[in-house]
């Protein structure tokens, strides 16, 4: 493949109008009154089954989207957790049918993906079962490697799931995405200038070496803080991103995500160091078709993408941050010549 240009980020979806982002603000103060509340669970709940009392979460909102925790006390005094996430459009009918197309794969006994029991078109409502647990991503005990075992086999399983209508994510739209926030990086913070082009440089060469890949249902954002450990179960939320795509992309995106937590995250314990090869081991034994090249190459735009939020959350402490990953991500782009072994 060539690179293309530097161009604006290519995005899967369109940013919320100025309308559209008031009338979510107006939602998430209807949703929380009490009234509005008990008509919200009383279209989720199975028939028959009648709330006695609801209490209401706000816990967290976007531009696009906000996602609400329902308690709900039940006649016989069972209680029942309820996740509600309410989007601006109509954008979670996509979900809503992307959903159906993995029915079997949701979390039970099993591992497995967090899937809406049902979707509320005129609310723009999908409802889950509320998990409760830590994320992958604040578990660093022993447990983190046989969890990140399980993560991996999880995401395998999702890339083996049933070919469904999501958008196309191309390696072209990635790097596109890519070369817009070290363009932007350079803009605001020109003493970075000189070490990003070196490692663009690198990212060129290796953007010509990719195999080829037969595209996957993937995940689109995948990271440790998108699982949850209930006890007994570890589950994959938020499908929003999801795309047909080369399966390398997760892997790197996760890969890249879990190298930036442990080079800027200095306590972390010993174990720590072989976090990165235990899930990416993990997946190539669930996947053995998987190209190591590619996953390097995607692990390594991740971080050159990271770089860019590190510092726009941090406009004094993020450049110095940020310098680390811009050598990981070399190092990325490295073994891809190496044929991805290089890791």
């Amino acid at each position: 493949m060539t690179l293309p240009e530097l161009t604006l980020a290519t995005r899967l979806r369109s940013k919320p109008t100025r309308d559209q982002r008031k009338a979510l603000c107006a939602t998430i103060a209807s949703f929380q009154q009490p009234e509005t509340a008990l008509d919200l669970v009383r279209a989720c709940l199975p028939y028959g089954r009648i709330p006695q009392t609801v209490g209401c979460t706000v816990k967290s909102v976007h531009p696009d989207r906000f996602v609400l925790h329902m308690r709900v006390g039940l006649d016989g005094g069972e209680e029942r957790g309820l996740a509600l996430k309410v989007y601006a459009d109509d954008f979670g009918r996509n979900v809503w049918r992307l959903a159906n197309g993995l029915v079997g794969r949701e979390g039970s006994v099993h591992d497995g993906v967090c899937l809406p029991t049902r979707y509320l078109p005129e609310r723009r409502t999908l409802v889950f079962d509320w998990v409760e647990g830590p994320r992958l991503s604040d578990i660093v005990d022993d447990r983190k490697l046989e969890l990140l075992r399980r993560a991996a086999m999880l995401v395998a399983d999702l890339h083996r799931a049933p070919l469904v209508a999501v958008p196309p994510l191309t390696a072209d739209m990635v790097v596109a995405d890519t070369l817009d926030r070290c363009g932007r990086l350079r803009y605001r913070w020109p003493s970075m200038a000189e070490s990003l082009e070196a490692v663009l440089a690198q990212a060129r060469r290796a953007a010509s070496g990719l195999d080829l890949a037969v595209p996957r249902l993937v995940h689109g954002d995948l990271a440790a803080g998108q699982f949850l450990w209930t006890g007994k179960r570890l589950v994959l939320l938020d499908l929003d991103a999801a795309a047909l795509a080369d399966p390398a992309y997760d892997v790197g995106h996760f890969l890249g995500q879990l190298e930036r937590r442990c080079v800027l995250d200095q306590t972390l314990p010993p174990h720590s160091r072989e976090w990165l090869s235990c899930f990416r081991n993990a997946y190539r034994s669930a996947m053995p078709g998987i190209s190591l090249r590619n996953v390097s190459f995607y692990h390594g735009l991740t971080l050159l993408r990271k770089m860019y939020t590190l510092c726009r959350r941090d406009t004094l402490g993020g450049p110095r941050l940020a310098a680390p990953l811009a050598e990981r991500a070399r190092a990325a782009f490295e073994a891809v010549a190496a044929g991805g072994e290089g890791r």
